[in-house]
Parts: structure tokens; sequence; C-alpha cells
């Protein structure tokens, strides 16, 4: 089913919106991912409608994200919720344990060879890129299971789109969305999370339980999201369209 615009509200509602796969195309190589003016623009648009609860969710670190969007600040969850950003100040969750060192190496010696393999380090947790390979997949799941088998239970092996993640238990999207709910800026709005992967589907849950709208990008695989949109470009039509309707200053919140 696809979501209505009409439905959220500049008042009462608060957007939180995935970045890879939702807001812009998914790249070979994760450094170069860029937003287009268009995009940029349409975000600043929509955050002065929303008076700042509209929040950019993400597995990279806020650092990246900022990278991608210009240097324009967002409202941000970094690294799976590791990092949180009200406004313009990054205000850390619980700093997760580090990853341990011989599991670093083991994958650097593993990927070292290969062109087609690319590590993305994160707060607490690592990457492992093989959309350059896809033919690895095997060798990658093998190690990374291995890995997994060797780690306390402070971890957790993220399968996602063509990358394997080994990411801090303690944080996901979902308890992200949730904590900054509890914020001055989101407080007592209504959700609405937009994300296309695996690692969204913790923000569906939280959204879920607070009747709020879950909306799954892309692909029919089996999610928790109650709405879905096509692909990258119907995101971007769909928030215009949000624009559009909030700008009308006579519309008024659903009773």
């Amino acid at each position: 089913m696809r979501p209505d615009p009409k439905q959220i509200h500049r008042d009462t509602s608060a957007i939180f919106l995935d970045v890879d796969g939702t807001l812009v195309e998914i790249r070979d190589r994760p450094e170069d991912v860029h937003a287009d003016t268009e995009l940029i623009s349409l975000l600043e648009e929509l955050l002065a409608l929303f008076n700042g609860a509209v929040a950019l969710v993400s597995g990279r670190s806020i650092k990246d994200i900022d990278r991608i969007f210009g240097g324009v600040v967002f409202p941000a969850v970094g690294a799976h919720g590791a990092e949180l950003r009200q406004a313009t100040t990054i205000a850390g969750a619980q700093p997760p344990e580090p990853l341990p060192e011989q599991v670093i190496e083991r994958l650097q010696v593993f990927a070292e060879p290969y062109d087609g393999l690319q590590l993305e380090h994160k707060q607490g947790g690592i990457s492992l890129h093989y959309r350059r390979a896809p033919e690895l997949a095997p060798q990658c799941r093998l190690l990374v299971g291995e890995l997994m088998s060797q780690l306390e239970t402070d971890f957790r092996l993220i399968e996602g789109k063509m990358v394997f993640e080994i990411a801090p238990r303690q944080h996901n999207k979902g308890e992200a969305i949730r904590q900054l709910l509890g914020t001055e800026t989101f407080k007592d709005r209504t959700p609405v999370f937009v994300g296309d992967d695996v690692t969204d589907e913790d923000g569906f849950t939280v959204v879920n339980a607070l009747d709020g709208q879950s909306i799954r990008v892309g692909d029919d695989a089996p999610t928790k999201a109650r709405y879905a949109l096509d692909d990258v470009a119907d995101v971007r039509d769909w928030l215009a369209s949000i624009v559009a309707v909030n700008k009308n200053s006579s519309l008024q919140p659903e009773q």
C-alpha cells in the first residue's frame, strides 16, 4: 500500500529517512555516494516546514552523512544509533565496545588481495562490502560467520545489500528513533520512517508500535513495514508531495 502524503502533517508528524537506497542510489563504492542539490533543497524545505522534525537515519557515521549532503547539517542518526545529532549538536549514545583488533586484522588480510572487496570502519563495528565482487559472497559469509562465533554476544551480524556488517548489539535504528522522539524537537509527534534494507526493520518495529507509518522502499522482501514505495525516485516524488501538501496553510491535522 502506498503511503498518503496528506496523512503526514507538519505539526504532528516526525519524518525519519534512511540514506543509501532510500534517498540516494547505492553505489559500488560507499565514498562515491553524493546527494544532488535538488535533493538537498527538498530536504531543507521539508526540515523548515516540519520545524526541524526530520532526521537522516543511517549505518554510516554522521561525518560521512554530512559529506554526502555537502556539509548541510540535518538531525541525524549515525552508525545504527551509536551517534545521534539533534539539530546541530552530536550527542553520542552510550559508546559501544570496540571491535577486537584481531577481528579487524582478519578481515583486512582477507580483503586485501581483492580489488572488489572493501572494508568500511564504523564506531564499534565494521562492514565488508562485496558489491564489486559478488562471486566472493560465499567466502565472505564463511569468514564473518567464523568471526561471529568467536565474538561475545555484544555484537550482531547484519547481512544487507551486498554487505556483511558486524555491529554493536546495543544500537539499532529503532532505538535511535525512539531516543530522538524523546527530544524536544520530535516529542509528541507521530513517527514516519522510510528505509530499504534489513537494517531498517528495527525502525519499522518501533514505528509500528507507536502507531506511526513504516515504509519499505524497493523489492518484495519480507518486511514489517506497512507501506511501500518503488525506488529512490519514488521516495523523492513522495517527499515533494508532502512539501506541496503542507505548504497549504489551510491544511488541518486529521481528527
